[in-house]
């Protein structure tokens, strides 16, 4: 029986160590971040990329973009 304990604790010692929720926490706000930098591309390039590229634009543009992924999320 000594062996099937030890399969068990190395099985828990696995667990512990993969990540668990915050891995599961990483991979949402990855995708979030994707999605909405998928959103604000087409808003970069018309807004900010041949127009000086001032920072606050970027930001506004990535403002706009939080709010367009949010409002996707919304019941119809």
């Amino acid at each position: 029986m000594p062996h099937k304990e030890r399969k068990m604790l190395d099985y828990e010692i696995e667990e512990k160590t993969s990540g668990g929720a915050v891995y599961e926490a990483g991979v949402k706000e990855s995708k979030r971040n994707k999605a909405l930098r998928r959103i604000a591309q087409p808003l970069v390039d018309k807004y900010w990329k041949d127009r000086g590229q001032n920072v606050t634009t970027l930001h506004r543009v990535y403002r706009v973009s939080e709010y367009l992924l949010k409002r996707s999320k919304r019941h119809k």
